[in-house]
């Protein structure tokens, strides 16, 4: 168990270049598998307000981002983003042991618009 204590200054910034690089080699690892373009999730937009709930949360140092499958979307990988504090726990009620509590629709933020059907990149 790491026992690191998560401060909001982690991650960092890239250039536009690398970027590139990484969602190239994104793509270039679909076409191996067999997916055509425009079949596949490539990003996920979510608005700056939406964001900004999470990030006020008591306690919340940061977002933690989860890759998970929708069933009921054309596109069905999708981003599931919750807020996480300095112990690196995700801030939902589910998860924190409140099991008394049913769980709050405020708790992960998904469903922002996917591209390649609403982007402009």
């Amino acid at each position: 168990m790491n026992t690191t204590k998560l401060t909001g200054e982690e991650g960092k910034f890239i250039s536009s270049a690398q970027a590139a690089e990484f969602t190239g080699r994104f793509h270039e690892k679909k076409k191996k598998e067999g997916q055509k373009p425009g079949t596949y999730v490539e990003a996920q937009f979510y608005g700056n307000k939406q964001l900004q709930k999470l990030m006020k949360k008591d306690g919340c140092v940061g977002l933690r981002f989860y890759f998970g499958v929708s069933e009921d979307r054309e596109l069905a990988d999708h981003v599931v983003v919750v807020a996480v504090d300095a112990d690196g726990k995700d801030l939902t009620r589910t998860r924190v042991g409140l099991k008394d509590m049913p769980a709050g629709d405020d708790d992960a933020l998904a469903g922002g618009p996917c591209c390649p059907h609403n982007c402009n990149p």
